[in-house]
C-alpha cells in the first residue's frame, strides 16, 4: 500500500512538472496556441488542452485577443472551443473591441451552429453596439440559458436599457422573441442583485402602451418584479391588471418575485378544492409552494390557507400545513398541533412538525416529543427528534437546499426514508392467493380477456388532446392484475409515469373507473379491497393505500394509510396482512392496526 502510494505521488509530481514544463516552454501567446492540440471529432465544451497552457493565455489577457480570434476561423473544433473559451474569460476588453467578438461569435454560429461562449465577452465589451446585438441575438435564439446571459449579468445594469428598447416591438413580433427575456430578469434577481426602480417604471411603460405588441407588453409586466420591491410600483402594477384582465397572470409573477402582499391575495384565490380526475398536475401545489416562497409577505392570507388543513384532498392538507409555517401564521398552531400525531398519514404529521418549527413555537416541544418516542414510522421519530433538539436550543429550520431551489426543500418530505431496507420471502413468508381470486400479468401471460381502452380517452378534453393515440390500438390497456372483488373483477395497472388506474370489469368490459393512480396491487381482505398505489418519479415519491367498498349505492373509495414511498414489491404474508416494500422503507399493513415498520434481515 505504502509503495502504491508513493508511485501516485510520483506520478502526480511527473504530471504537474511536465505542464509546468509546457507552459513555461510557451513565452508568447502565438507560442502557447501552438500547442493546443487538434483533436479528431466533436469538441466539448471549453475544448482540450494541457491546464497550464490554458492559464499561461489566460494571463494575456486582451493581448492574446487577436491570435485566439484568428483561432476561430480553423477547421479543428478543439482548437476552435478552446480559443472560443479563453475569449469569454478576458475581463480587459473595451468597446473597442465589439467588431472582433462579433467576428468570433460570426465563426462559432457559422462552423458550430451557435454563438459560443464569446457572447459572454460582450458582457466585458459593454457599449452601445454590444448591448443592441445581445438583444438581437436573444430574439433570435429564443433563450438566455446560455452564454448571452451572462454576458446581460457581467453587463448589470448597463444592459436594462437594452432589453427595454427591444420590448418596444410595434409591429413583425414573434411570439417566441420574447422567451429569452424572463430568463435575463431573473438571472438580475437572483445572480446579480440589480435593483432598479428607474428601469422598472420604465418597463410599466411599456407594458401599458397599447401600441406595443400584447406579448411584449406582458413580458415586461412579467419582469418587473425581478428589478424592484417598491410597494408603490407594485401597487401600480396590482391595479392596472384589475382594470386589464389580460395582465392578471404577468402582474402575479412581478409580484410574487417583489414578494409584495398584494400577489399573495392574487395567488390565494387560484386555491381550489376541485380536481381533475384524469390530470396529475397538482394546481394546489404550485400554488402552496409560491405562497411559501414569499414567506412573511403572505401572511395576510394565512386564514384563507388554514381553510385547507381540512380539505379533503391529502396533500392540500400537508402543502397548507407547511405553507402556515413559511408565512409565519403563529394563529394556526391549535389546528396544526392537531395534525402531528397523524397515524395515518405520516406526512401530514412530518408537515405540521415542520410548520411548528419554521413558526418556533416552543409550546409544542411536548407534542413533537410525542411523536419522537411513539410513531410507528422510524424516520419520522428521527426527524421529531432532531426539531426538539433544536427548538429547544432556538434554532431556526435550516434548509440543505440552495436557495434557488425553494421547491426541494418545500418537498423535503418526500425523501424522508429508511435507507437499504427492503425485505424478501425469507424474511416473511408468502401465502399464496388462487387464481380464482387474483391473476397477475406479464411478459409471458398477459391478461388480455380484461383489456379495456384507456379511461383518458373518454375525457372529451384528452381524448381530443391525444387524439391520434385514443384512435389507435396502443391506446387499449393491458392491465397487470386481475382480482376478484364480490361477484366482479376489479384491473389495475401501472405505467410509471404514464399513469394507471383501477377499473371495474364485468361481462367481458370494463364498466367504471375507480381510481386513476398507478396500481402496484390490490388485496381484498374480510368485505374491503386495499388498494396499493404510488410512483416515484425524479424527485416525486407517494404512495398510499386506498380502501374500497361495496355499498348498496355503488362502489365507495377513499384513501386509508400513507405509505413511507412509492410501493415496489407486496405480497399477503397472513389472512388479514400484507408484506409491502416501497422505495423508503418496508411495512406490514394490517387493516385493524394499521402500518407497522418490517423486521428485515
Amino acid at each position: 500500500m505504502k509503495w502504491n502510494r508513493r508511485l501516485s505521488v510520483g506520478f502526480l509530481s511527473i504530471a504537474v512538472f511536465s505542464n509546468i514544463a509546457i507552459a513555461t516552454e510557451c513565452k508568447s501567446a502565438n507560442e502557447c496556441i501552438a500547442l493546443i492540440p487538434e483533436v479528431e471529432g466533436k469538441a466539448w465544451g471549453p475544448g482540450k488542452v494541457d491546464y497550464a497552457v490554458r492559464d499561461k493565455l489566460k494571463s494575456f489577457g486582451r493581448d492574446a485577443l487577436l491570435q485566439l480570434a484568428k483561432l476561430t476561423g480553423e477547421d479543428d473544433p478543439n482548437r476552435r472551443a478552446v480559443a472560443d473559451s479563453l475569449i469569454a474569460k478576458i475581463r480587459d476588453l473595451n468597446e473597442d473591441d465589439f467588431v472582433i467578438i462579433h467576428k468570433v461569435i460570426q465563426n462559432n454560429i457559422e462552423l458550430d451552429g451557435d454563438g459560443g461562449w464569446s457572447y459572454g465577452a460582450l458582457g466585458y465589451v459593454g457599449g452601445d453596439k454590444a448591448g443592441k446585438y445581445l438583444v438581437s441575438e436573444l430574439k433570435r435564439v429564443q433563450s438566455a440559458s446560455n452564454q448571452i446571459g451572462t454576458a446581460f449579468s457581467r453587463l448589470g445594469v448597463e444592459g436594462i436599457p437594452y432589453l427595454i428598447e427591444g420590448l418596444r416591438c410595434f409591429e413583425s413580433c414573434g411570439e417566441k422573441d420574447f422567451w429569452g427575456f424572463n430568463e435575463v430578469f431573473r438571472n438580475y434577481q437572483k445572480r446579480t442583485k440589480v435593483t432598479d426602480d428607474v428601469s422598472a417604471r420604465r418597463l410599466f411603460q411599456v407594458a401599458s402602451n397599447e401600441k406595443v405588441d400584447l406579448k411584449a407588453r406582458t413580458t415586461a409586466m412579467s419582469v418587473i418584479g425581478y428589478i424592484t420591491e417598491n410597494p408603490q410600483i407594485a401597487k401600480k402594477i396590482y391595479q392596472y391588471a384589475d382594470e386589464n384582465n389580460e395582465f392578471s397572470a404577468s402582474v402575479l409573477i412581478s409580484l410574487q418575485n417583489m414578494k409584495s402582499p398584494l400577489g399573495a391575495g392574487l395567488l390565494v384565490k387560484r386555491l381550489s378544492r376541485e380536481k381533475d380526475e384524469y390530470s396529475t398536475f397538482n394546481s394546489n401545489l404550485m400554488v402552496f409552494r409560491d405562497l411559501s416562497e414569499m414567506g412573511q409577505a403572505a401572511n395576510s392570507v394565512g386564514g384563507d390557507v388554514m381553510a385547507y388543513l381540512n380539505s379533503e384532498s391529502w396533500e392540500d392538507r400537508i402543502h397548507s400545513a407547511v405553507t402556515l409555517g413559511y408565512i409565519g401564521y403563529n394563529q394556526a398552531v391549535p389546528e396544526l398541533l392537531k395534525l402531528v400525531s397523524n397515524e395515518v398519514d405520516w406526512q401530514q404529521a412530518y408537515a405540521a412538525i415542520k410548520a411548528l418549527h419554521l413558526l418556533a413555537e416552543n409550546s409544542t416541544v411536548p407534542h413533537i416529543e410525542k411523536v419522537a418516542n411513539t410513531h410507528w414510522y422510524k424516520p419520522l421519530r428521527e426527524y421529531a427528534q432532531k426539531v426538539v433538539a433544536s427548538i429547544k436550543a432556538n434554532k431556526d429550520h435550516k434548509s440543505k437546499y440552495h436557495p434557488n431551489n425553494f421547491a426541494f426543500d418545500f418537498l423535503d418530505y418526500q425523501q424522508l426514508r429508511e435507507e437499504n431496507h427492503t425485505c424478501d420471502k425469507t424474511d416473511y413468508a408468502m401465502v399464496s392467493e388462487t387464481v380464482e381470486a387474483k391473476q397477475y400479468g406479464g411478459r409471458e401471460k398477459k391478461l388480455e380477456s380484461f383489456q379495456y381502452k384507456n379511461p383518458m380517452c373518454s375525457s372529451d378534453e384528452y381524448g381530443d388532446y391525444y387524439k391520434d393515440y385514443c384512435t389507435s390500438p396502443k391506446s387499449f390497456v393491458i392491465p397487470s392484475l386481475a382480482v376478484k372483488f364480490g361477484e366482479k373483477w376489479l384491473t389495475g395497472d401501472n405505467r410509471g409515469e404514464w399513469g394507471g388506474e383501477l377499473i371495474v370489469f364485468e361481462d367481458g368490459k370494463a364498466t367504471k373507473t375507480l381510481l386513476n393512480e398507478n396500481i402496484e396491487d390490490v388485496y381484498v381482505i374480510d368485505e374491503y379491497a386495499y388498494v396499493i398505489t404510488g410512483l416515484a418519479h425524479l424527485s416525486s415519491n407517494n404512495g398510499l393505500i386506498y380502501r374500497l367498498e361495496l355499498t348498496d349505492t355503488g362502489y365507495y373509495i377513499e384513501p386509508f394509510y400513507r405509505l413511507p414511498g412509492a410501493p415496489r414489491t407486496s405480497w399477503k404474508i397472513s389472512n388479514d396482512s400484507v408484506l409491502i416494500n416501497t422505495v423508503s422503507g418496508a411495512v406490514i399493513f394490517n387493516p385493524d392496526i394499521g402500518l407497522s415498520m418490517a423486521s428485515c434481515k
